[in-house]
C-alpha cells in the first residue's frame, strides 16, 4: 500500500471510529427549588412539595425515568462539588431509612428546609435509591454573584427599573401553576423558556453599570464562569461505560447547561416528553 493510500485509509479508519462512539444521552431537568430560599433574583411562586399530591407526583415521574428508554447511568445534583463525600453519606444514611437521624442534628430552620424540600433529596435520592444506584455526583461550584449591587442601580435608573419589570412579569414562572409536576417540568424546560432565562443575562443585565467598571458584563461573566465549571464537574465524573445521565439542577442553570450540550459532540440531548411519556 502506498504511502498516501496509507494515510488516506487511516484517516477515514479515524473518521469512522469517531463517528461510531456512541454519544451520552442527556436528560436535563431543569427546576425550581423545592425549598424556595428566595435567593434568585427572579422570584417564584412557593409550591409545597411535601405535599400529598407532590408526593405522590415525584413517586409517578421518578417511575417513569426509571422505567424509561433513558434509565440513567448516573445522576449529577446542584451540590456543592467539594462536599461529595456529605452528599454520599446522607444518601447512604438515606438508603438504610436513616436520613431522619441526620435531619434531627440540624438546628437551623432553614438549613432542615433545604435538607427536608430540596430536589436533591426529593427527587435525587429517591430516584437514584430506585436504580440501585451507590452514589450521586455534584457539580455546584459556588461563584458570589452580587445580584445586589446590580439591583440597587436597576432601581435607581428609571428606564432600566420599568424594563426589569417587564423582563421579571416574563420570566414570573407560569410553568408552577401547572396541576402536576410532570407538566411544570416539561413547561420549565421548554426550549422557548429556557432562553428567556438565558436571555435574560445576554439582553439585560450585560448593559448595566458599564460606566461602573462593566459591572454588569462581570455579573454575566461569573455566571457563565459558574455553568462551565458546573458542566467539566460533568464531564471529569462520567465513567467510562455511561450510556445515559440525568442532570437535576436549577432552570437558570439548565438554560446555560442546555446550550453546552447542544454543541458538545461528545452529549445527545433527550426530549423531555418521551421520558415523561413512558407507560
Amino acid at each position: 500500500m502506498g504511502k498516501i493510500n496509507f494515510i488516506l485509509f487511516f484517516l477515514i479508519f479515524q473518521f469512522s471510529f469517531v463517528s461510531a462512539q456512541e454519544k451520552v444521552k442527556v436528560i436535563l431537568l431543569g427546576t425550581y427549588h423545592f425549598n424556595n430560599p428566595g435567593n434568585d433574583m427572579i422570584k417564584q411562586k412557593d409550591r409545597n412539595i411535601l405535599s400529598k399530591e407532590s408526593q405522590q407526583d415525584l413517586e409517578e415521574i421518578t417511575n417513569k425515568i426509571k422505567a424509561s428508554a433513558y434509565k440513567p447511568d448516573q445522576i449529577f445534583v446542584e451540590s456543592n462539588f467539594n462536599k461529595r463525600n456529605e452528599l454520599n453519606a446522607n444518601y447512604q444514611s438515606y438508603l438504610k431509612d436513616q436520613y431522619h437521624k441526620f435531619i434531627d442534628t440540624i438546628k437551623r430552620e432553614r438549613l432542615k428546609r433545604y435538607y427536608i424540600e430540596g430536589e436533591t433529596f426529593q427527587l435525587g435520592y429517591r430516584l437514584a435509591k430506585k436504580l440501585e444506584h451507590q452514589e450521586l455526583y455534584p457539580i455546584d461550584s459556588m461563584i458570589e454573584m452580587r445580584f445586589d449591587i446590580l439591583l440597587k442601580e436597576v432601581n435607581a435608573n428609571p428606564a432600566l427599573k420599568e424594563e426589569f419589570s417587564k423582563i421579571n412579569a416574563s420570566l414570573s414562572d407560569n410553568c408552577l401553576e401547572k396541576s402536576n409536576l410532570s407538566d411544570i417540568f416539561i413547561c420549565i424546560n421548554e426550549k422557548s423558556n429556557l432562553d428567556k432565562n438565558s436571555g435574560f443575562y445576554i439582553s439585560f443585565a450585560n448593559k448595566v453599570m458599564t460606566n461602573k467598571d462593566y459591572l454588569g458584563s462581570n455579573l454575566v461573566t461569573d455566571w457563565y464562569k459558574r455553568n462551565l465549571v458546573m458542566y467539566a464537574n460533568i464531564q471529569n465524573q462520567l465513567k467510562p461505560h455511561t450510556k445515559t445521565i440525568l442532570v437535576l439542577v436549577g432552570s437558570g442553570h439548565a438554560a446555560i447547561l442546555r446550550q453546552f450540550f447542544e454543541v458538545d459532540k461528545n452529549f445527545e440531548l433527550v426530549d423531555l416528553t418521551q421520558v415523561f411519556d413512558a407507560k
